[in-house]
């Protein structure tokens, strides 16, 4: 089972160099369209995911059982003005966001893995539910970044 987590965590400590290095000759600014997130986009949400289910996993250990709360994409990103956002500095905030998030999962004991909360619609979701979703989160995304790059 350890060796699941360790595939986590070592997918997980991945994104944040595998960004550096799609985005590292990256120049235009802005979204290619109204339709499609550019970078500064993709990375800004990355960001704000991050905090999100840390966040989670961080009420999950204080309590299990912990109703957790929906992620409303389109108002997030309208908040917190993606478009406006500067690839640079989120690429730096993510690192950082990112390196708390690791730390926070190396330091679990075996059982907080399976701790569990609540997400309305879908059920029940545990620390190890949120890990896994953060890395296909991460790949989704890395993919969307490597796409937009080679199609411009």
């Amino acid at each position: 089972m350890t060796d699941v987590y360790h595939e986590l965590i070592d997918a997980l400590s991945e994104t944040p160099g595998r960004l550096n290095q799609l985005l590292k000759d990256w120049t235009a600014a802005g979204p290619r369209s109204n339709e499609e997130w550019g970078p500064a986009e993709v990375v800004a949400h990355l960001l704000d995911v991050e905090r999100l289910y840390r966040g989670h996993m961080q009420e999950i250990l204080r309590r299990e059982g912990a109703v957790l709360r929906q992620f409303d994409e389109q108002r997030t990103a309208r908040d917190h003005d993606y478009a406006a956002s500067d690839l640079a500095l989120s690429l730096g905030e993510f690192a950082a966001e990112r390196g708390e998030t690791m730390s926070l999962l190396i330091n679990l004991a075996l059982k907080d893995w399976d701790r569990a909360g609540i997400l309305d619609p879908e059920g029940e979701l545990s620390i190890e539910d949120l890990a896994e979703r953060l890395v296909d989160h991460d790949a989704e995304h890395l993919a969307h970044i490597e796409a937009g790059i080679t199609r411009g």
